[in-house]
């Protein structure tokens, strides 16, 4: 098969377009025939070797974590349960992912059926992000209807869905954007917009029950100047000092947590869900050939998309 694969830690131009041997197919897994895969800022935070102490990888390695595709074979265990064409997407739960490929192996509990009315390329735009934004807002947050929610980072990749999530499950939202992505915000369901060029959040005079910062870009310290008394506050960025406070806050009223996104089959089927119900959608920055996956990682690298960024695989 073909795939994007990289030899050493280092630059976009480390990702080559080589053939490699089609994945083994394990009695618990599937293979997928890969239509479409999306970027997430972990699959070039793994290449670049920022993670590599906390996330050592063997080489060659092929990264993306999300799928959509169809079913190509069905492992000895899973017969009945699944069929060759199946239109499914996945969310890889072993580094460095290897959706990036003409085909990939994937344990069957991290794969769900892909709705009929999403796209190949919407679907692989959802999983980690998605998910990501799910586990902050329910399992760190305990997200609650009437909850006052700022998402800080509200058009990027996660923020798009936390955004939605959080209106969907009745709570008051506060997107923090630039003042190009204000009308998309409102779009998704914010009740309110801030332009984080004009406004600083951390110095509002109000609070807030739940903070999320779905770029990192935010501290703890900072937040809990707008954060309620008892409110709960999560982020994407992996830091000593939110280590320190997740730990503190166990014993205090305020609860302080990041967010590892997992690849969990209860999450995805409640996501794809709403998105198979009209109530979730998807915002799609651009789509790369796979070929040009290293372009797609310069444009995830620079911070701005808005939105998802997809590579195309298949036809």
């Amino acid at each position: 098969m073909k795939c994007i694969a990289y030899q050493s830690y280092g630059p976009p131009t480390r990702l080559q377009w080589i053939e490699m041997p089609r994945p083994e197919v394990r009695p618990h897994e599937l293979l997928i025939r890969v239509k479409a895969a999306s970027v997430n800022p972990i699959d070039w935070k793994i290449r670049s070797g920022q993670l590599r102490w906390i996330a050592p990888i063997k080489f060659p390695a092929i990264p993306g974590f999300d799928v959509a595709g169809e079913i190509e074979s069905v492992g000895a265990e899973l017969d009945g349960k699944w069929s060759v064409g199946d239109r499914v997407c996945g969310y890889a739960n072993h580094l460095p992912g290897g959706g990036y490929a003409e085909f990939v192996a994937m344990d069957a509990d991290h794969v769900v059926r892909r709705p009929e009315n999403l796209s190949p390329i919407d679907g692989a735009s959802i999983p980690l992000a998605a998910s990501t934004a799910w586990q902050a807002l329910f399992d760190i947050c305990s997200l609650r209807p009437g909850d006052s929610v700022l998402i800080n980072g509200g058009s990027g990749g996660v923020g798009i869905f936390a955004v939605q999530i959080a209106k969907i499950h009745h709570a008051s939202v506060t997107a923090v954007c630039s003042e190009r992505n204000e009308a998309l915000m409102r779009e998704l369901g914010a009740d309110h917009v801030i332009n984080y060029h004009e406004t600083d959040f951390t110095q509002l005079n109000r609070k807030f029950d739940v903070i999320f910062d779905a770029v990192g870009k935010a501290s703890y310290r900072d937040c809990c100047k707008v954060l309620s008394r008892n409110g709960r506050f999560a982020t994407t960025l992996p830091s000593v000092e939110a280590a320190a406070f997740s730990v503190l806050s166990k014993f205090q009223r305020r609860r302080c947590g990041m967010v590892l996104a997992q690849s969990r089959k209860k999450d995805l089927e409640a996501i794809y869900g709403l998105v198979q119900q009209g109530k979730l959608r998807t915002v799609i920055d651009e789509v790369f050939p796979i070929e040009r996956a290293a372009d797609a990682h310069r444009k995830s690298e620079d911070g701005h998309a808005i939105g998802k960024i997809v590579l195309q695989v298949g036809e």
